[in-house]
């Protein structure tokens, strides 16, 4: 996939790499070919490094390497205007679009992201000009925009934007549809949630990072991360009770969490790394629990208790008097 896109590269007056065929899905009124896509450089930025890093990891010398170096030092940066991330270098995003493929490389890519000072304010601008036009948006667009969100940190605007998906687009018997039956957004939307409850990308796992200030009470059990960890969490009250996390490869273990001061009772060596990041030593087959220092939780892992008024039915259920009803 990587050599097609090389194969595809020019260089150009500025003395930048550029892509000189291209196109974005779907959006409308576009040349062909389409020069510079953001979709085109994120992947392509992306396959280079994610090669890079695939050679170091098993110490192959590919001779490509040099390659995808040059790549990655030379090519055009991702055109932007005064909206944020454009189409391509010719095509403004002018006009309400379902797909975020020219938001790529902030997710699911995660190469242009909010811990990098400079890329902050233009994810923010960018997502916030897309939702804002909300004409031809779809379930899945408010499925990105929920993940991008809790990328963000802002755990309340993911949920907002989940529950647009579910007032908008998901018909009472719970199904989703667009010009037929289609599953990929469903799927969509039970990856946002697992995004605002765990995600693992870069150097880290992050846990609870983009949880809404409604949700006081979350369990999750045995959450896979990068790595190969298996992670649970609990948090009451809107605060994080304590982690657990097992290795299942004795991968490095880097570990953010709001919890200020973890701590744990084992002899599994924990380092603050700075701003709530920890590194944890553990070994394959070890587990660790953290939890805030000075505290003394309850470390059973069990169901949220339900709120029966925020419990919604579909289909015949039994009332507590015994007749029937329908709600949605």
């Amino acid at each position: 996939s990587i050599n097609y896109y090389l194969h595809q590269l020019k260089q150009g007056p500025d003395g930048k790499l550029h892509i000189s065929r291209g196109y974005s899905p779907e959006y409308p009124k576009q040349p062909t070919p389409n020069p510079d896509c953001n979709i085109d450089l994120a992947l392509l930025r992306w396959g280079c490094q994610t090669l890079l890093d695939i050679c170091d990891r098993l110490k192959i010398n590919d001779p490509l390497i040099p390659k995808w170096k040059d790549t990655l030092a030379n090519l055009t940066p991702y055109p932007t205007d005064k909206n944020g991330l454009m189409i391509s270098a010719s095509v403004p995003f002018a006009e309400s679009h379902r797909h975020f493929s020219h938001l790529l490389m902030v997710y699911p890519l995660y190469i242009m992201n909010p811990e990098q000072p400079e890329n902050r304010d233009l994810v923010i601008k960018s997502l916030n000009y897309w939702m804002g036009m909300p004409k031809a948006l779809q379930g899945y667009s408010y499925t990105g925009a929920a993940s991008i969100s809790a990328l963000l940190g802002k755990g309340n605007d993911a949920a907002m934007y989940l529950n647009k998906l579910l007032d908008t687009k998901v018909h009472p018997n719970t199904m989703y549809t667009e010009a037929g039956p289609v599953i990929e957004t469903p799927l969509s939307g039970a990856a946002s949630i697992h995004d605002m409850l765990l995600t693992s990308w870069g150097d880290r796992i992050r846990v609870f990072p983009g949880v809404p200030d409604s949700w006081k009470d979350v369990t999750f059990y045995h959450l896979r991360a990068q790595g190969a960890f298996l992670v649970s969490a609990v948090r009451k009250g809107g605060q994080t009770q304590f982690v657990q996390i097992e290795s299942l490869a004795g991968e490095p273990c880097r570990v953010w969490t709001d919890m200020r001061n973890p701590v744990t009772d084992s002899s599994v060596p924990v380092q603050s790394a700075g701003d709530g990041v920890v590194e944890i030593g553990l070994k394959k087959g070890e587990s660790v629990t953290l939890y805030p220092k000075g505290s003394h939780p309850d470390l059973t892992i069990a169901a949220v208790a339900e709120q029966k008024d925020r419990c919604n039915y579909w289909g015949f259920n039994e009332s507590s008097k015994g007749t029937s009803r329908q709600t949605e």
